[in-house]
């Protein structure tokens, strides 16, 4: 449960200048004020990976150190390791019945839930990251997520965590064509692993830290998990011979910070603004910096004893054809159901993705 007390400070205002926050809150519109009353909150929070990993200090430890700094500390996030308050796919869960305060969640874990969380995960054949990140916090991409969490699940959703495109496959098989796919067990999540089915492989959903064992043991013949800088450090490239790019599966990602509706709606609305800029903040970090070390990981693999293969120009279409096959599917069964969440965010995304691709001719890549 989350811990409310009360301290006494200074009545002043702090122009945020430690790292270069200033520049920061201005571009996010927020300002930081200190009360003389000013209200503590300490929140434990719960993940899908453990505590200090790699993912964890990229993306998870961001968002905490963010929430510090934009509330000057006021709000405090202890976090823990998958498995200790609640497993790797329950996370939203233990937030529901108060075991955890707040989930960093990966939102394609809960597609079988719903399918809409496969795509505010990042779709296959979609958006990368530039386009993703305008679709949430410039688009209708937030909105809608935390439209559908409120009604759905009662819970707060705070967009971070963004993530660029993840590698395709380490494979202990050689993949150039749809076809090669056929038959292969592969460790994914998401709408990547209803889509695998559909052209004859076999998908296994595993938390990232059974990922490793079950690809040296053989149990799954290829994995997908994230970029190339986390990959590398859990080592997928030493006991995979192929590195299959480019990842048309996941253009894109992003992680949200899931809080008790009921929680989020008893802070007051500056500590609940600065939560949310500390979350684009963070987000913002996340993409950047992973983006910058994976250019670094790609460059250490391409020196080692992999073999480098890239997909067939027609197998990128036919994913990227899949991936908005599947979007309508669902959409329309869903719809049938008397769900409308899935036609909503699926008209949202490639509506916004397809206006890119026509007004967005006259820049440069």
């Amino acid at each position: 449960m989350a811990k409310f007390f009360i301290t006494q400070g200074d009545e002043v205002t702090k122009i945020k200048k430690i790292l270069g926050v200033a520049s920061g809150l201005a571009l996010l519109g927020v300002s930081s004020v200190g009360t003389a009353h000013a209200q503590k909150y300490e929140f434990k929070l719960t993940s899908f990976v453990p505590a200090k990993s790699g993912f964890w200090n990229q993306y998870v430890g961001r968002f905490i150190d963010a929430v510090s700094l934009m509330t000057n500390g006021e709000v405090k996030i202890k976090g823990y390791s998958v498995g200790v308050l609640a497993g790797p796919f329950d996370g939203a869960q233990a937030v529901q019945k108060g075991t955890a305060d707040i989930c960093f969640c990966y939102p394609g874990f809960a597609v079988n839930a719903d399918p809409a969380n496969g795509i505010f995960a990042g779709m296959v054949g979609g958006m990368p990251m530039e386009e993703f990140m305008h679709w949430f916090a410039a688009g209708d991409g937030t909105k809608l997520l935390t439209e559908m969490r409120h009604k759905t699940m009662q819970l707060h959703p705070v967009v971070t965590g963004f993530g660029s495109t993840e590698i395709f496959l380490h494979s202990h098989r050689k993949i150039r064509t749809i076809a090669d796919l056929k038959g292969m067990k592969i460790r994914t999540a998401g709408a990547w692993a209803d889509i695998l089915k559909m052209v004859g492989a076999s998908p296994t959903v595993l938390p990232p830290s059974d990922i490793f064992t079950a690809l040296e043991r053989r149990v799954i013949d290829g994995t997908e998990f994230t970029s190339p800088s986390t990959n590398i450090k859990l080592g997928f490239h030493k006991i995979a011979k192929y590195i299959i790019v480019p990842g048309i599966h996941s253009p894109s990602h992003m992680n949200e910070a899931v809080f008790k509706q009921s929680t989020w709606k008893s802070l007051p609305k500056n500590i609940q603004d600065q939560i949310t800029a500390a979350g684009l903040y963070a987000g913002f970090q996340t993409a950047m910096h992973v983006g910058v070390a994976d250019l670094k990981a790609m460059e250490v693999m391409g020196k080692g004893k992999n073999e480098f293969v890239t997909l067939t120009k027609g197998a990128q279409e036919e994913i990227k054809n899949l991936g908005r096959t599947w979007s309508k599917e669902q959409a329309k069964k869903q719809s049938e159901k008397g769900n409308p969440w899935m036609a909503r965010v699926s008209e949202s995304y490639w509506g916004f993705y397809d206006r890119w691709k026509k007004y967005g001719t006259y820049r440069h890549n």
